[in-house]
C-alpha cells in the first residue's frame, strides 16, 4: 500500500494535465490565504519555500470539531492522537508531543499537552478564522519544539484591522453520534479606531456511540491469553457505546484593539475550560475495590476524568515603517496560568499539573537592500511546571529558553531564495536535588520557491534543527498511568539532531488545485521511550508495580529514554479538477489525496504510532447557494509496529457535507454533515488507546449559523 500511494497520486495529476492543456490558463480570482505563522507578514501559500497548509473558510466550517487533533486529522501529512473525544493532539509526518509546536495567534498555548497524551491542547477550534500547519522542522522560526511542525491557530480576538460593525455570528450544533450540543458566538464591533472584540463558547457531549464493543478484538485475545486457566471475573462492558467519554466546555474571550494608519496595538483575556472523561482507565484499583465493599459501585464505575483550566493574556502590536531601516516591527507577548486536575472514580482530586507560562516575541523586517529582504527576531520562553499528587511522574521544573533568529530573501524573478539561522539558550532547572541541564541549539535552513507560473511553483527546503530534551525526558521517574507505563528519564540525553529535505509543487489555477511533496529526515540522537530486560533478566521486557518494585506480571510496562539514530520519510498528494462549471448544472470537481509515512531505527525496527497510509477520494458541488461534497477515504492496515504494539485493520471513512447559504442584509448556513456513514470501527494508530476507545460510529451533525 505505501509503495501505491506516491506513484498514483503522481499519474493522476500529470494524466489529467496531459488531457488539458488548457486548464491553467486562467489563474484564481479569489485573494490569496495570507499565511500568518511565515516569516514575511502577508504571504500566501504560493509564496513559502517550506510545506504549509491553511485551513479556513469552508473548509474549516466543514472539519471543525472538539479538539484540534481531530479538526485537522483529515489534512495532508496530519493525524490525530487521540485520547477519547476529550482529548486529541495533533500528530504531523509521525510526529507529536514535545516535537510539534501550537500556537494561537503566533505564540505558545502553553499548557501541558506535550506532558501526555490524555491532556488535551487547550485551544478552542470553534474561536480560530483559520488554522495554518507548517508541516516539517519549523524551529527555525518558533523554537526547538517545533522540530516536527508548526500548528497555528488564527483567530480574531485581538482585531487588525478597523471594524466597521457591529458584526458577528451565532451558532449552534448538533452531534448525534455524542448527543452533543455546542453553542457559539462572537461580536466584533469599532467606535473609530478602537475596536472590541466578545465571544463565548458552550459545549456539552454524552458518552459517543460506536460499532461494537469498545475493546477490540485483538486485546480482547490478548487479555484472554494472559489469563488462560485462571479465574478473572469479566468486566461488563456496554456494547455500542464508550463510556465515560463525555465533554463539558466552556470558553470566552474579550479583546480591545486600537488600528491607525501606523499600524496596531491591542490586548486579550481568554479563558478556556474543559471537563472530559478518559475511557477506560480506572486509576487506583485496590481503592475502586473498597469503595465498592462499601456501597459505592456508581462511583468507582464514573471513571476517571480531567478538569481542566486556563486563563491567557494576550498582548500584541505591529509599527509599520517606526524607523529608517526598519519596515515593520511586530511584537506579541502572552502570559497563562494553567492548570488541570485529574479526578478520580471516587469524586476526590488526584494529582494537579500546572503551568504557570511566559512566552513573547519581537519581529523586525528590516528595509530592502537591493535584492535582499530580512527579518530577525527574538523570542523568549519561561515556563514553571509543577505535578503534585501520586501519579506525579515528573519534578517541579523552571524552563527557559531565548532564541534569536535571522530570515534572509534573494530575489531573484522568477527565483527566490530563502536562508537562515537560529541560536537558542534551554535551561531546565528541577526541584527535589537533580540537577539542572543547559543545552544550546543551532538550527540553519536554506530554500528556494520557483514560479513555474502565476499559478504554479516548485519549492525546495532543506534544513538541519537541533531540539533540546525536554523535562519530561530528562527528569521522569514514576507511573503514568495514561500509557500504563513507568517512566524513566535521562539525564545523559544530548540535543536530537533532524537533517529535513522537502521538495513540494503546487499548482492552484481556477480549473486545477493540486500538491504534490515529498520529504525525507534523518534524525541522528532521536529520543525514545525503550523497554528494558535489566530489572528481571528473564527474556522479557520489564514491568513493574506503580512504586516501581519489579514484578513478571506487574501492571506496568517499564521504560527509560534512550536515543539512536531514526529515519523518517513520506509523501503527501492532492489533486482536484474542475471537469464541469454550467449554470443549470453547477460545479463539480472531483479530487482525490493521499498520504504515507514511515518512522524506524537504524536497525532496521519500526518506531511506535507512526501514522497509516491514506488514499481517498471526492467530489465537489455548488450551485449557487448550495454546495455539497462527499469523500471515501481508505485508511490502510499498519502492520509496521514496535515492539509490544498491536497492529491495527483497514477501514474505510465515507463522509458527506450539504450546506445552504442565504445572503441579503443578514446571513443564514444551514449545515447537515454525515461522519463515517460506513459506521466502520474506527481505531487510530496514533492513539495510545485505539485497542480500548474506537472513534464515533455514525454520526450526523445538524449546524447552523446566523451571520449579521
Amino acid at each position: 500500500m505505501n509503495r501505491m500511494i506516491l506513484p498514483v497520486a503522481l499519474f493522476a495529476t500529470l494524466s489529467a494535465h496531459a488531457a488539458d492543456p488548457e486548464v491553467d490558463s486562467e489563474t484564481l480570482e479569489l485573494d490569496p490565504i495570507q499565511v500568518t505563522a511565515e516569516p514575511f507578514a502577508n504571504r500566501g501559500e504560493l509564496e513559502s519555500t517550506r510545506p504549509v497548509d491553511v485551513l479556513v473558510g469552508e473548509d474549516l466550517d466543514r472539519e471543525r470539531a472538539a479538539t484540534l487533533g481531530e479538526t485537522l486529522d483529515q489534512q495532508p501529512g496530519i493525524a490525530n492522537a487521540s485520547f477519547g473525544p476529550g482529548s486529541g493532539r495533533v500528530v504531523i509526518r509521525g510526529q507529536s508531543g514535545p516535537r510539534v509546536r501550537v500556537l494561537d495567534g503566533g505564540v505558545g498555548v502553553l499548557d501541558a499537552s506535550s506532558v501526555s497524551p490524555d491532556h488535551n491542547i487547550s485551544t478552542e477550534p470553534f474561536r480560530a478564522r483559520q488554522i495554518e500547519v507548517l508541516r516539517g522542522p519549523a524551529t527555525l522560526l518558533y523554537g526547538n519544539g517545533a522540530i516536527g511542525g508548526v500548528v497555528n491557530v488564527v483567530s480574531d480576538t485581538i482585531p487588525t484591522e478597523p471594524v466597521v460593525g457591529p458584526t458577528g455570528v451565532l451558532g449552534t450544533q448538533y452531534d448525534t453520534a455524542r448527543d452533543g450540543r455546542t453553542y457559539f458566538g462572537h461580536v466584533e464591533t469599532g467606535f473609530g479606531r478602537f475596536n472590541l472584540h466578545v465571544d463565548g463558547l458552550v459545549r456539552r457531549t454524552h458518552d459517543i456511540e460506536i460499532p461494537g464493543m469498545a475493546e477490540s478484538a485483538a486485546a480482547h485475545e490478548a487479555e484472554e491469553d494472559e489469563h488462560e486457566g485462571e479465574e478473572h471475573e469479566e468486566e461488563d462492558e456496554v456494547a455500542g457505546l464508550l463510556e465515560n467519554s463525555s465533554t463539558s466546555t466552556n470558553s470566552t474571550a474579550l479583546g480591545t484593539s486600537w488600528v491607525d494608519d501606523w499600524g496596531f496595538v491591542g490586548a486579550s483575556v481568554t479563558t478556556y475550560r474543559t471537563n472530559y472523561g478518559i475511557p477506560g482507565h480506572h486509576h487506583h484499583e485496590e481503592e475502586g475495590e473498597e469503595h465498592e465493599e462499601e456501597g459505592h459501585e456508581d462511583e468507582e464505575e464514573a471513571g476517571v476524568r480531567i478538569d481542566l483550566n486556563q486563563v491567557r493574556y494576550d498582548g500584541k502590536f505591529e509599527v509599520l515603517e517606526p524607523l529608517p531601516a526598519v519596515t515593520r516591527l511586530r511584537g506579541a507577548v502572552v502570559v497563562s496560568d494553567y492548570e488541570h486536575t485529574e479526578i478520580e472514580p471516587s469524586g476526590e482530586p488526584g494529582t494537579r499539573f500546572e503551568n504557570n507560562g511566559f512566552e513573547a516575541r519581537l519581529e523586525a523586517t528590516h528595509a530592502p537592500l537591493g535584492d535582499f529582504s530580512g527579518v530577525v527576531g527574538l523570542q523568549w520562553i519561561d515556563s514553571e511546571f509543577s505535578a503534585i499528587g501520586e501519579e506525579a511522574f515528573v519534578p517541579p521544573v523552571d524552563t527557559q529558553s531565548v532564541g534569536l533568529f535571522w530570515v534572509e530573501e534573494w530575489h531573484l524573478d522568477p527565483l527566490r531564495l530563502e536562508a537562515g539561522a537560529r541560536v537558542e539558550s534551554t535551561d531546565h532547572s528541577p526541584e527535589g536535588g537533580a540537577p539542572s541541564r543547559d543545552f544550546s541549539t543551532v538550527s540553519l535552513s536554506v530554500g528556494g520557491n520557483y514560479m513555474l507560473s502565476d499559478s504554479a511553483n516548485l519549492a525546495v527546503s532543506l534544513s538541519r534543527s537541533q531540539r533540546a530534551p525536554s523535562s519530561q525526558e530528562l527528569y521522569s521517574n514514576g507511573p503514568h498511568l495514561a500509557t500504563e507505563s513507568f517512566e524513566v528519564g535521562n539525564l545523559d540525553l544530548t540535543e536530537e539532531v533532524a537533517n529535513n529535505l522537502d521538495i513540494s509543487l503546487h499548482w492552484h489555477s481556477e480549473r486545477i488545485d493540486a500538491e504534490l511533496t515529498a520529504f525525507v529526515t534523518r534524525y541522528d540522537d532521536y529520543i525514545y521511550q525503550s523497554e528494558t530486560d535489566t530489572l528481571l533478566p528473564d527474556g522479557e521486557p520489564d514491568r513493574v508495580d506503580e512504586e516501581g518494585t519489579p514484578e513478571a506480571d506487574g501492571e506496568l510496562l517499564y521504560v527509560a529514554y534512550t536515543q539512536d539514530d531514526a529515519d523518517f520519510a513520506g509523501a503527501e498528494a492532492s489533486f482536484a479538477v474542475l471537469v464541469l462549471d454550467s449554470p443549470a448544472a453547477g460545479q463539480w470537481r472531483p479530487r482525490i489525496f493521499a498520504d504515507t509515512v514511515t518512522g524506524e531505527l537504524t536497525d532496521g525496527s519500526s518506531l511506535p504510532r507512526i501514522t497509516p497510509s491514506r488514499i481517498g477520494a471526492g467530489l465537489d458541488w455548488e450551485r449557487g447557494p448550495v454546495t455539497a461534497d462527499i469523500r471515501l477515504t481508505h485508511v490502510a492496515r499498519q502492520s509496521d509496529t514496535a515492539s509490544l504494539e498491536t497492529e491495527t485493520d483497514a477501514y474505510d471513512r465515507l463522509d458527506a457535507d450539504i450546506t445552504w447559504t442565504i445572503r441579503g442584509q443578514y446571513g443564514l448556513v444551514l449545515g447537515l454533515r454525515g461522519r463515517n456513514l460506513l459506521d466502520e470501527e474506527i481505531r487510530d494508530h496514533t492513539s495510545f488507546i485505539k485497542d480500548i476507545a474506537p472513534g464515533a460510529g455514525r454520526s450526523l451533525l445538524v449546524d447552523a449559523s446566523f451571520e449579521f
